[in-house]
């Protein structure tokens, strides 16, 4: 009874949607449907914008800015408060589609640079290169299951402390959901362990949690 209830689900489906596509995705591998979107997230370590543009050929790009308050890689990399600028570059590498899903791999490089503060009058300046692997798996019309993996790896120097590093190995879980007809709200969160060098060197639990939403202009086609 499960089997054929199932089986007739998934044919309703595809005959409802010949061509399962998800929601607009900004954190998965899934290229952009329209021009441009808009990206806003707050959660930890920081709170973001992000500009993203549909570009030639299978790339997007973004510029995005950042308020951290917390270890910028998940790990380590602590400011009691800074700023940021990166701009990530998305490669959509492999596209699969299936009756009842949609799968899209692609590969993002996000170079950035933070400064801050690491305590009371004290400066901090770091540098990233951080290079993602995401996956989207279009489950649903209005539902995109995001994982993957992400190495954001983290050089700078703090005042005091000398130069520091940080390297963590990232697992990534979120979803996507297509809300309305221009927003697309969604969950992200990684964790992984997060290996310490300089001035001593050390592996801890890595992790960053995020919330937000992606909407898109009325005038992107």
């Amino acid at each position: 009874m499960l089997k054929r209830f199932i089986l007739t689900f998934l044919l309703v489906s595809g005959l409802a949607s010949p061509v399962l596509a998800g929601p607009q995705s900004t954190i998965g591998g899934a290229r952009l449907e329209t021009d441009m979107a808009h990206k806003v997230t707050t959660g930890w370590p920081s709170t973001s914008y992000e500009w993203w543009n549909k570009g030639k050929g299978k790339l997007d790009w973004a510029l995005g800015s950042e308020l951290v308050y917390g270890p910028w890689s998940g790990a380590w990399d602590d400011p009691r408060i800074g700023a940021s600028i990166y701009a990530p570059l998305r490669f959509h590498l492999w596209e699969n589609k299936r009756e009842a899903s949609k799968t899209d791999l692609g590969l993002r490089f996000t170079p950035g640079l933070m400064a801050g503060s690491a305590a009371r009058d004290t400066a901090m300046v770091m540098a990233r290169a951080e290079l993602a692997v995401p996956v989207s798996v279009d489950v649903h019309p209005k539902l995109s299951v995001v994982t993957g993996g992400a190495i954001p790896i983290d050089l700078g120097w703090v005042e005091g402390s000398g130069f520091l590093g940080a390297i963590p190995l990232l697992v990534r879980l979120g979803v996507e959901i297509k809300g309305g007809s221009k927003t697309a709200p969604f969950i992200l969160m990684e964790v992984g362990p997060g290996i310490g060098f300089g001035n001593g060197s050390d592996v801890t639990l890595a992790a960053r949690l995020w919330g937000g939403v992606t909407f898109w202009s009325v005038r992107g086609k």
